[in-house]
């Protein structure tokens, strides 16, 4: 007999199963794990669905390339650098990085930079920093309209403008 049930399969969905291995995935990288870290984020990838999550798991994939280029006598990566201060709340010593060389014109930098001020409280310079990384690479929009970093800008009307503007 055929139960009469919502004909949905019992168990995780897809996306369910990218969170975990992200989640798991980034706990394996804050623990210096990074091989271990390196499979579940190209899990997240592989698998495609939720594209927040596929373009997290590229950007911890990414940190991974570097981390692991590090630990083969590769020269320090000073964004890698930026962005462990900051994710270590030493947000002066990320934005000092992101400052100079040439850095105001890697979009990497000025959108670092402009989630540190966000965190700082600095909404004016924040919101500045965000149009010229969104200015530099378009795909820097739909990274902040997903990042919590910007979450004080939220309600700003500037803020909602420029990460919905699909002008260019």
């Amino acid at each position: 007999m055929v139960s009469a049930g919502t004909g949905q399969e019992a168990g995780p969905s897809a996306a369910d199963s990218a969170l975990k291995d992200l989640e798991a995935g980034m706990a394996l990288f804050y623990e210096d794990r990074v091989a271990e870290a390196r499979a579940r984020f190209e899990n997240v990838i592989a698998g495609g669905g939720e594209s927040r999550f596929v373009v997290r798991a590229k950007d911890f994939l990414a940190a991974c390339e570097r981390a692991e280029r590090s630990a083969e006598g590769s020269p320090d990566d000073p964004f890698l650098e930026a962005v462990m201060a900051r994710n270590d709340g030493e947000l002066e010593r990320a934005l000092e990085l992101c400052e100079g060389k040439g850095r105001d014109q890697d979009d990497r930098f000025v959108y670092l930079a402009a989630c540190v001020r966000a965190l700082m409280g600095d909404l004016e310079d924040a919101l500045d920093l965000l149009t010229k990384a969104v200015e530099l690479d378009p795909k820097n929009r739909v990274r902040a309209f997903h990042d919590g970093d910007f979450s004080s800008l939220a309600e700003d009307e500037r803020f909602v403008k420029l990460v919905h503007d699909l002008s260019d």
